[in-house]
């Protein structure tokens, strides 16, 4: 049996690529090969050709959109054309002129959040496993630590889907509070058939263990959780989601690009309990962790700024960027931002580069 349907189809999903490593000319500024363009930036969408480069409108060919603190391509969920990115990459890669070969893939925007990547997807077998990795939760002052232990139940013998198993505890100064687990988290939202609206599903509230079951419009309406599960979704009541301020980092998100199939089955709570245990309240609250609500997430996603810097600050990395086309390959850089804020990157101070070569 087959429950994806919150996913596309029952494929598998697409590993995700944290960062990249870059070659690069050596010696120089390598951003000296790129034109400056100057973006202001607001609430507003600003559209951007890089082909130009220039500011444009909805309407025109744009290849990326800068949104308050948010870069998104024009592919995926966020455009109508085959945009794509990938990146961080070293800053000494915008110093080639064609595609590097060491870039695996281009990610295109979609819908999610932290627990985007959460498993692994056996095609033949049609079955799910759990990654093991270790999140970070944030209500306001509230910190806890989550791990899925497991996405099947039983029933009459036979596996049953989205039956979510997970343990966390909750971190402070002072240390960590002892391990909960919470068993068979229904998820199934109506069985086999495709959910309808009218069907919930559980949802957690860490502060109490508490298991509450929304229908997506009152899970939407409510601050009273901060996990829903949903099939193979889990969402995190924060952004386009929920009501609730909460935001979610996955811990050990950079080893996902190079995690095997064969390697991920091979995983157990028992196996992973190693995992759960490190992460600490230094871990959580360093200044380079990365907090994500849910929304669409592009390549760029809380990526492109130096975590935790105030005034905002623009990371020294390259970008490639696939424009709307899908076939024009361009490299992308930030100088800086003019007029940065806590809340605002200002005007952008962006360097564009066409480059030659074929897109993976």
């Amino acid at each position: 049996m087959c429950l994806l349907a919150a996913s596309p189809g029952c494929d598998e999903v697409p590993e995700d690529g944290g960062g990249g490593s870059g070659g690069g000319a050596g010696g120089g500024d390598p951003l000296l090969g790129g034109t400056l363009l100057e973006v202001p930036t607001s609430s507003e969408p600003t559209y951007v050709d890089l082909d130009a480069p220039g500011i444009v409108t909805a309407s025109d060919a744009w290849d990326l959109r800068f949104e308050g603190k948010q870069i998104y391509t024009n592919g995926g969920e966020s455009g109508k054309g085959d945009g794509a990115a990938f990146g961080p990459n070293e800053i000494a890669m915008f110093g080639q002129d064609s595609v590097p070969a060491e870039i695996p893939f281009l990610l295109e925007d979609e819908a999610g959040g932290a627990f985007i990547k959460w498993y692994a997807y056996d095609g033949p077998t049609h079955l799910l496993y759990s990654r093991f990795h270790v999140y970070g939760i944030r209500r306001g002052d509230e910190l806890y630590k989550v791990q899925l232990i497991g996405f099947y139940g039983e029933e009459a013998g036979a596996p049953i889907p989205a039956l979510y198993q997970l343990r966390f505890a909750s971190v402070d100064a002072s240390g960590v509070s002892e391990t909960e687990v919470l068993q068979e988290i229904d998820g199934t939202a109506g069985g086999a058939t495709e959910p309808l609206p009218s069907d919930p599903s559980g949802c957690v509230r860490l502060s109490t263990g508490e298991i509450s079951f929304l229908t997506p419009a009152e899970a939407k309406a409510s601050s009273d959780w901060d996990l829903c599960f949903r099939r193979a979704t889990i969402s995190v009541n924060g952004g386009d989601e929920g009501a609730g301020d909460v935001e979610a980092v996955d811990l050990m998100a950079d080893l996902t690009a190079s995690e095997q199939l064969a390697d991920v089955m091979e995983k157990t709570a028992a196996s992973a309990l190693g995992d759960f245990d490190a992460p600490d309240n230094a871990t959580l609250t360093a200044s380079d962790v990365i907090w994500l609500t849910d929304g669409v997430i592009s390549a760029f996603s809380n990526r492109w700024l130096v975590a935790g810097s105030d005034p905002l600050q623009a990371g020294e990395f390259a970008w490639l960027v696939a424009g709307s086309d899908g076939v024009e390959p361009f490299f992308v850089a930030f100088e800086g931002f003019d007029g940065a804020t806590t809340d605002s990157v200002g005007t952008v101070r962006m360097r564009v580069k066409h480059i030659g070569g074929t897109l993976p």
